[in-house]
């Protein structure tokens, strides 16, 4: 098993958050840290070795959802 760290980054491109990951192969961390993407981006890492970004889809966004909510209203 291999160590891996994914970077939960901000809007303004800083980590927010990390988490440690312990992965059988680059293959794997990949697609555990491509499950950990929500409302920001993902950055995974081995070491100094960056492997992937992976970035929010957009429209599952909370900003695009609450918009989405507010168009889907019935008109008043």
């Amino acid at each position: 098993m291999r160590e891996y760290q994914a970077y939960v980054i901000g809007e303004d491109g800083h980590i927010k958050q990390r988490m440690d990951l312990t992965c059988a192969d680059d293959d794997a961390a990949k697609e555990r840290a491509e499950s950990l993407v929500g409302s920001h981006a993902i950055e995974l890492w081995q070491s100094d070795r960056k492997l992937a970004t992976f970035e929010p889809d957009p429209l599952k966004t909370d900003k695009v959802t609450g918009w989405l909510k507010s168009e889907l209203q019935p008109p008043k």
